[in-house]
């Protein structure tokens, strides 16, 4: 008896609290409610934000944010879509919240961009492959991107991967932080003047 008990006892595992979730459910159940958390210290700060800037078009982006925060919180399924552009580089997070915003607005993008990067290259996400870096340009054909401008001194050093995601991938391609600092190019994939 004490022999059969001993091999039917559960084994307990670095997961065990996982609730019966895979590890990839548990990572991205962590990465949502992560993403919950910091959406709504972005409410707090834009709500912040709209104390000193009565500017109408900033109104409204405030009120069509938070709404969206708490419908996509509601949802089964949720779609991240608008969040997503609203945090790119350069979009309506950085033109409101300036400076105030740059690290939480990063944190956002960096995992929205993850949830939305199932099987296609996304404008504007920064890569690396071949310990070469470089960016996705806001350039598509027929509704897919792909166009991969590198971070070299060259006038122009693009390459295209349309409809190779998944080549890029297993070759060793990866997604970096939206917070990596070119030597060249620009975000948007101009060339930096070095004077």
């Amino acid at each position: 008896m004490l022999f059969k008990n001993l091999f039917n006892k559960k084994k307990t595992t670095i997961y065990s609290k996982t609730n019966g979730l895979s590890k990839i459910e548990y990572v991205e159940k962590h990465q949502l409610e992560s993403l919950f958390t910091l959406l709504h210290q972005a409410e707090d700060l834009i709500q912040a934000v709209a104390s000193t800037n009565s500017d109408i078009k900033f109104l409204k982006f405030k009120n069509i944010f938070i709404e969206e925060i708490y419908e996509v919180e509601g949802d089964n399924i949720a779609e991240f879509t608008k969040i997503w552009n609203w945090f790119k580089p350069n979009k309506e997070w950085s033109e409101f919240t300036g400076s105030k915003g740059i690290e939480l607005g990063s944190q956002i993008f960096d995992i929205v961009a993850t949830w939305k990067l199932d099987d296609d290259f996304i404008p504007g996400t920064k890569v690396l492959l071949n310990n070469e870096y470089g960016v996705v340009l806001d350039k598509t054909n027929h509704c897919n991107a792909g166009i991969i401008r590198w971070d070299t001194e060259k006038e122009v050093d693009v390459e295209n991967w349309i409809g190779m995601f998944g080549t890029f991938i297993q070759i060793g391609g990866i997604i970096i932080t939206q917070n990596y600092q070119f030597k060249f190019i620009n975000d948007d994939g101009s060339l930096k003047n070095h004077n």
